[in-house]
């Protein structure tokens, strides 16, 4: 890929990257990554740092952001759909609030989020959409009842929004990202594991601008990516 013509392109004709479950970490590393590229960024959270608050399991908020996007922002590119509920529990103590609430954050946002998305990207000629996954994705470990379905299904609907609109210009691809991302929020939450065994947020941000702008006669659809040594994520990986 030619990151300067990219650039080039960028800069003669402004577009816009939506940034879905936005947060510090990978979050903000993809939002440095684009905006570096001439992108105009867009990012979306319930809370944190987002520059637009929105709850995207709400189907009617949805529709309105998007129709408000339309007057306010350049036309969409692509989005990046990283909204994440995590929940470690036993399958007995899990409750089907929380079996609920976890679907909702990873899925039914992504379903909503595609349903407005696709129809303005096609009628802009096409345009990329990635979804975070995680090692959960693959393989449901004890305790990851909740968070691993919800992770199966929303790989499940990226491949069939591959297959139902890959040939409308749509790049539907999903990282399965196989390892703790390096944040303030993972060396808490895993006060365990080693920093220098963690994914580089940056590096990993790289790796989703080099997906999003893959050729169409080499699409990828999944990509699995992991650090150098994944020894001490053995304990932690669902």
């Amino acid at each position: 890929m030619d990151t300067k013509k990219t650039e080039q392109t960028l800069a003669d004709k402004p577009r816009s990257i939506l940034i879905a479950g936005y947060s510090a970490g990978l979050g903000s590393a993809l939002e440095r990554r684009f905006a570096q590229a001439g992108y105009e960024i867009i990012t979306v959270a319930r809370q944190h740092e987002a520059t637009i608050h929105c709850d995207l399991t709400d189907a009617k908020a949805s529709a309105e952001l998007f129709a408000r996007l339309d007057q306010t922002s350049a036309p969409l590119a692509g989005v990046i759909h990283n909204a994440m509920e995590f929940l470690r529990l036993p399958l007995l103590e899990t409750s089907a609030q929380q079996m609920e609430s976890v679907w909702r954050s990873m899925v039914l946002t992504a379903f909503n989020l595609t349903q407005q998305a696709v129809p303005r990207l096609i009628q802009q000629g096409g345009g990329s959409m990635l979804f975070s996954g995680a090692s959960g994705s693959l393989r449901a470990g004890a305790g990851f009842a909740a968070f691993s379905s919800a992770k199966f299904a929303l790989r499940g609907l990226v491949q069939a929004l591959a297959r139902e609109h890959g040939q409308d210009g749509i790049h539907a691809a999903h990282i399965v990202i196989d390892g703790l991302i390096r944040t303030e929020k993972t060396a808490i939450r895993f006060a365990d594991a080693r920093s220098d065994s963690m994914i580089d947020p940056e590096a990993l941000a790289d790796q989703y601008f080099q997906l999003f702008h893959q050729a169409p006669s080499v699409w990828s659809q999944e990509i699995d990516i992991r650090p150098q040594d994944t020894r001490q994520q053995q304990g932690v990986r669902s």
